[in-house]
């Protein structure tokens, strides 16, 4: 085992030990925890620095399937003039970290509140240049419809067109052919009118979303989340299953979609809406736990209402993912507050496995 897993694995079980210990001393084992951490991450940053590569790996343009295969097991790969995202699973959504772990994707609920809005054009719904609350190692200006939660489920079943077929090049009119009534029903909901016209607008929010982002050093332009078109053609409220959607989301993603860039989290984690919603995802590309301020998740989160509101949302949400039937990847085994209140930090029942075979579920 080399010294970052070990270190790892120390500081889980010095997290797993503070789940038995007294509790007066729970959080003091918790910052020990946390600083072993801090040590593993450092150690992992250093060693990447000398590792790091390109987001989108070359391959020759005669590369094999298994080749390429191989290379989508950890990011976005080209192959001649084809671009593919990484491969996940059938059963997962994936996204850029960067996208979960911003307020890109609000918990809010004011913005599907707008849907008529978006349906008609309605310019002053429009932000231009905003920036969004990110990590330190992230800044993201955004220009366009704000976004929430339900336009990440709409966004991450977008990308799952292209799971298995190439980006399209940015000069190209490539797209992907679908209807209304297929695309609700890959979300995993019911078709129905409300449906239809929530995800067109969705898909209406996303298609104007423009980014300027600079990532861990990078400077990275995604000029387009999506492109869409509406082979009905107009804004008439005579929806139907069968209404055709063509979709296009260009080579330029790819570069979100690097080593460690990216999550695949379970379908139903997926679905998941609000503070719940953003808290999963949040969670779920972590590779263990630490302490966060409670400030910088109600500023991450992008939650509306005020701060003083936000803790009781907070464990609200939290308690729902301690639900036996939350799937594995952000199943909450335990969750602590810092001796002042103004952090918290947050055990995924499959970290407390990694440090004890019977996990604490």
């Amino acid at each position: 085992m080399n010294k970052v897993a070990e270190l790892r694995a120390l500081a889980n079980l010095t997290a797993e030990a503070a789940l038995s210990a007294a509790p007066g001393q729970q959080v003091t084992v918790l910052e020990a925890a946390e600083q072993l951490g801090r040590f593993a991450d450092g150690l992992e940053r250093r060693a990447n620095n000398e590792l790091t590569g390109p987001a989108v790996l070359e391959l020759p343009s005669n590369a094999t399937v298994e080749e390429v295969q191989q290379a989508r097991r950890r990011q976005a790969a080209r192959r001649g003039t084809e671009v593919y995202l990484p491969s996940w699973s059938t059963m997962a959504r994936a996204l850029p970290n960067a996208f979960l772990r911003s307020a890109l994707f609000s918990a809010g609920r004011t913005v599907q509140a707008d849907n008529a809005g978006v349906l008609s054009g309605d310019p002053t719904l429009l932000v231009a240049g905003k920036e969004i609350a990110s990590f330190k190692n992230m800044t993201l200006v955004f220009s366009g419809y704000e976004l929430c939660q339900f336009d990440r489920i709409v966004y991450a079943t977008c990308l799952d067109y292209f799971r298995e077929v190439p980006l399209c090049p940015e000069e190209s009119t490539r797209h992907v052919r679908t209807t209304f009534y297929e695309f609700v029903r890959r979300i995993g909901n019911e078709y129905s009118v409300k449906a239809h016209r929530a995800i067109r607008a969705s898909l209406l929010r996303l298609s104007l979303a423009q980014m300027r982002m600079r990532y861990n050093r990078l400077n990275i332009e995604v000029p387009k989340l999506l492109s869409v078109t509406f082979e009905d053609g107009g804004l008439s409220e005579d929806f139907k299953g069968s209404d055709v959607l063509l979709l296009r989301v260009t080579t330029s993603i790819a570069e979100l979609f690097g080593p460690g860039s990216w999550t695949a989290v379970d379908n139903e984690v997926a679905g998941y809406d609000g503070l719940k919603g953003w808290l999963a995802n949040f969670y779920a590309g972590h590779a263990g736990p630490l302490w966060l301020p409670i400030l910088t998740l109600y500023r991450l989160s992008g939650y509306e209402s005020h701060m003083r509101n936000f803790r009781t949302s907070l464990i609200r949400a939290l308690e729902k993912l301690k639900d036996p039937r939350t799937p594995t990847c952000c199943h909450v085994a335990k969750y602590f507050f810092s001796k002042d209140g103004e952090r918290i930090y947050v055990v995924r029942s499959e970290w407390a496995a990694t440090a004890n075979d019977a996990p604490d579920a």
